[in-house]
């Protein structure tokens, strides 16, 4: 970079960072804002249905309907971590993509500044360097190149995963939904 920085150059780098930091902050809040929110809902549900599976349990007759309530009871869960498992992937896929979209920004800037810096550098050095300044140029071309696919890695990466969890949460919801159903089981309106 430009060993010569003014001091505007300096505050507006400055800036420029802390803007950039904030916005991670803000979305890092966000994202906590919305595991809390995924959280609270899970907790009610599960306080609601643990409920329910209380009172069904306590109003049982004998072994074979203590069984099969049971079942009933268990069942929809298997459905409900499955679906809750795949809501906090989602949350943070989310917030990661939101990061990687905040550095691909950041590094774009940065990039456009060292390569103008770079350009600066070739015009006003002195005679007998072009080989410094090529050298200079060939390793910031490389360098970008190297970021590029590393960045083109981690998004194959994560489209994987993706593709993983959507596997295992399929899987999951057909290994509840082709589970036996029960006969027999206690609702409130055969109490």
């Amino acid at each position: 970079m430009n060993s010569n920085m003014t001091p505007d150059q300096l505050m507006n780098s400055v800036k420029e960072t802390q803007t950039a930091m904030v916005e991670m902050v803000a979305k890092t809040i966000e994202c906590m804002e919305k595991h809390l929110d995924l959280n609270l809902k899970a907790a009610r549900a599960n306080l609601a249905d643990a409920t329910e599976a209380s009172s069904q349990l306590m109003s049982v007759k004998d072994v074979p309907e203590f069984y099969a309530t049971v079942q009933s009871v268990s069942q929809p869960a298997l459905g409900k971590a499955t679906s809750y498992t795949r809501n906090v992937y989602n949350i943070n896929a989310e917030t990661a993509a939101e990061f990687a979209k905040m550095v691909e920004v950041r590094m774009a800037e940065v990039n456009k500044a060292m390569s103008a810096s770079i350009n600066e550098m070739s015009k006003t050095a002195p005679a007998g360097s072009e080989g410094m300044v090529a050298m200079v140029k060939s390793a910031f071309a490389a360098s970008n190149s190297a970021f590029d696919a590393i960045n083109k890695a981690a998004k194959q990466v994560v489209e994987m995963v993706e593709t993983n969890v959507d596997a295992a949460a399929k899987a999951g919801e057909a290994a509840t939904s082709a589970a036996p159903k029960t006969t027999g089981r206690r609702t409130k309106a055969s109490n």
